[in-house]
């Protein structure tokens, strides 16, 4: 398994909401984590063991892919999902400390707001 890390500013909670929760707050956080499942999901089946975490004014998730090398291009191993990812429009306004506006996933240009990262094994 090949691990990545994301770290934004995009609150990614994995709140599970049941069909019966109304929580605007519960039901974005959600919406956002689907999208980045999803959007990552473009390229690679993915897989997870610890669901994202706060870390002061950003969220941390670390996912795991089967293929060597899925997001790679030339030289930089996360440069195709980088790219799928910007743009990608979100839920701005729960419970993120600093601002997200546009409310996309910015891994790029000015206001980026989304980092992506290899995670070499040992």
């Amino acid at each position: 398994m090949h691990e990545y890390r994301i770290l934004t500013k995009i609150d990614i909670t994995r709140s599970n909401p049941g069909r019966e929760v109304h929580d605007e707050i519960l039901v974005g956080q959600q919406s956002n984590f689907n999208t980045f499942l999803q959007g990552i999901g473009l390229r690679a089946n993915i897989d997870w063991k610890q669901d994202p975490i706060q870390i002061g004014n950003y969220w941390q998730w670390n996912f795991f892919v089967e293929q060597v090398d899925v997001f790679k291009r030339d030289a930089d191993p996360v440069a195709l999902l980088v790219d799928d990812l910007n743009g990608i429009p979100i839920i701005g306004n729960l419970t993120n400390l600093l601002a997200v506006y546009p409310p996309v996933i910015k891994t790029k240009g000015k206001d980026t707001n989304t980092w992506i990262t290899f995670v070499p094994t040992n």
